[in-house]
């Protein structure tokens, strides 16, 4: 391993300090961003070392720095006045697989400049002829490789490199009803390939046209953008030390019934390509899949070295900067196409910026964006109201789609709402 020597040294400096256990990860990323097609490239490399210190009766001082000795450093002070902690310290020694989860694009080299400004100049032209109330207004680019190295006081070494390339896209829509998204992936072949540009101009067009006159009342249908944002927002509910509503849920002897059994949700950090998909945690564990929602039932959680230990489990591999955090999600798809529910609907309206989580309270609040599709078409936009309990909007999903696509992470289908009436935010 290429930064073994460093590792060693910086667990020696740890021991030295008065550590009985330590941990340290390396973390260098070399990156290229570009704002537009005519902007002026800009790259650079960012150097990260996390250090963490644990002390008798386990005390533990975690500390991060752009230094090895900046790091290990702070986390020597912290650990030295931390409380005791009986289920800290790094997680037991396994086996970490860092070859074949393809998150590595071995073209990273060879991407040149005429590659990253075809991309950039394809999606600016889909807004070559939109109307004024319509304008792209930032496109952005960036590229990225990160090397991680890992290594502890249990004689566990691993090291892993991960590509990353994002196109984000801001659009001003008339009224204020702009917006911003965002594409990933960790094959340029992947953002190459994609009319980015050709999907902002037509989620952005409808919007531009704000609807007048009382709200019929129709299906709502979630298209799996948003169903991708709602399920990245609602996941982190899910951490063993996160005690919102999930955790609050009341046990019955098969579990806590969150939602219908349609929906069924896991989690992969060990997907192959996946966008969150890494060989090893920040804690240095290899992820384990999980189910999160088994049928409408909640499953597993997900779990640091301390929580495990602490619940009798296995630390799950989803520690990121200190926090429990989401990786690859998957809902489970349906039966039908989405063209065979978009017939039987006939007009409908299409969620397109979903309103807010609350983890805590578990309730759907604020205001989101509608567009009403009448004949097959997209024909303007409304502004809703949502306050409910999660519950009752999972309750209210009747079906899933058969199809599924891929964003930032998330592999989710369309699904279909019909619970309870859209309010106008004008009402």
């Amino acid at each position: 391993m290429e930064d073994r020597p460093l590792l060693i040294a910086a667990i020696d400096r740890l021991r030295r300090g008065g550590a009985l256990a330590a941990e340290v990860l390396l973390t260098a990323t070399d990156w290229l961003g570009q704002d537009g097609s005519r902007g002026t490239p800009s790259s650079g490399r960012s150097v990260t070392w996390t250090a963490r210190a644990c002390r008798q009766g386990g005390a533990t001082g975690v500390g991060r720095g752009a230094t090895m000795e900046e790091a290990t450093a702070t986390a020597l002070a912290l650990s030295a006045t931390a409380p005791p902690d009986p289920y800290a310290g790094p997680a037991e020694r396994q086996d970490v697989r860092t070859a074949g989860l393809g998150t590595c694009d071995r073209r990273y080299p060879n991407v040149e400049t005429a590659d990253r400004l075809e991309v950039l100049e394809l999606a600016e032209r889909a807004f070559d002829k939109t109307r004024e109330s319509v304008q792209l207004r930032r496109l952005r680019y960036r590229q990225e490789r990160t090397r991680r190295s890992w290594a502890s006081t249990r004689g566990v070494e691993a090291s892993e490199t991960c590509t990353r390339f994002e196109l984000e896209g801001t659009v001003d829509v008339a009224r204020g009803r702009g917006f911003t998204q965002r594409l990933a992936s960790r094959h340029f072949s992947d953002v190459a390939s994609l009319p980015f540009g050709t999907d902002l101009r037509r989620r952005a067009e409808p919007l531009a046209r704000e609807g007048v006159g009382a709200m019929p009342d129709l299906p709502l249908l979630l298209e799996p953008r948003v169903l991708a944002e709602l399920a990245r927002a609602f996941a982190p509910a899910f951490a063993a030390d996160h005690q919102g509503f999930v955790a609050k849920r009341p046990h019955t002897r098969e579990g806590a019934r969150l939602a219908p059994p349609i929906l069924h949700m896991t989690d992969d950090a060990g997907l192959h390509s996946g966008l969150f998909t890494v060989a090893f945690d920040d804690r240095g564990v290899s992820p384990v899949p999980l189910t999160l929602l088994r049928e409408g039932i909640v499953g597993n959680r997900y779990h640091s070295p301390e929580t495990a230990r602490a619940a009798g489990s296995r630390p799950t591999g989803h520690v990121v900067d200190g926090e429990l955090i989401p990786s690859n999600l998957v809902i489970r798809p349906g039966a039908r196409t989405r063209n065979m529910i978009h017939a039987e609907l006939g007009d409908l309206f299409l969620l397109d910026t979903p309103p807010v989580i609350d983890l805590d309270s578990g309730r759907l609040t604020g205001p989101a964006r509608v567009v009403r599709v009448a004949g097959g078409e997209a024909a303007e936009g409304w502004e809703v109201v949502f306050d409910l309990p999660l519950s009752e909007f999972f309750e209210g999903i009747t079906e899933f789609a058969a199809d599924q696509e891929r964003h930032l992470g998330v592999d989710t289908p369309t699904g279909v709402w019909d619970r309870v009436r859209l309010t106008s935010a004008g009402a």
